[in-house]
């Protein structure tokens, strides 16, 4: 910013120079805007402390599906093993005391966490509509479990990736009683943050 001198030459030396007004400042001058300015700032600082916050809840969720990734398909059993290990400690995180939850108890366990009207409510996403009648304590669940116990038993590739798949949903979408206020990572980004 330049200061406003009046002209030193002799034909202007009696001219009456023009009063120039004062620069006008970036910052606003009123308390108001300020008070706005500051509001704003401090919802923004919170929003983004609480999306930073239940992205930091939800990293379990995140590592868990990566693991269920790398599950092989052509290994039946050792993947109905590492889904087991998978699913428990997930559920050990949420809650040491399900640590010595085994069989029926478990599979009740998983059945609870996940809410049958957050499952049929998901939008966009044609499989989780279509296997919203999907139970650990079905057939399926347990036969999973006693393929995990036993050498002799072993799971049909069909039923594997349906128990893969529904696991996938019900680690974006089960509740954590931890997150009083989370709410589950949505299914379009595959939990892939």
């Amino acid at each position: 910013m330049s200061i406003h001198t009046p002209p030193s030459t002799y034909i202007l030396r009696d001219i009456v120079d023009v009063a120039v007004p004062e620069s006008v400042a970036w910052w606003p001058q009123t308390i108001g805007w300020k008070i706005l300015a500051f509001m704003i700032l401090g919802g923004c600082l919170a929003w983004g402390y609480r999306r930073i916050k239940l992205w930091w809840q939800n990293r379990y969720r995140r590592e868990a599906l990566q693991a269920l990734a790398t599950l092989d398909l052509g290994l039946p059993r050792e993947s109905a093993t590492s889904l087991l290990t998978i699913l428990k400690a997930v559920l050990v995180y949420l809650e040491p005391q399900n640590s010595a939850l085994f069989g029926d108890a478990l599979l009740q366990k998983l059945d609870s966490l996940l809410p049958s009207a957050t499952l049929s409510s998901v939008k966009g996403d044609a499989e989780v509509k279509s296997d919203a009648d999907f139970q650990y304590q079905g057939e399926i669940g347990k036969k999973w479990l006693a393929v995990s116990l036993s050498s002799q038993r072993s799971l049909t590739e069909p039923e594997l990736v349906t128990l893969i798949a529904h696991t996938r949903k019900w680690l974006l979408l089960h509740r954590n009683a931890k997150l009083d206020n989370a709410k589950p990572i949505s299914v379009t980004n595959k939990g892939a943050q």
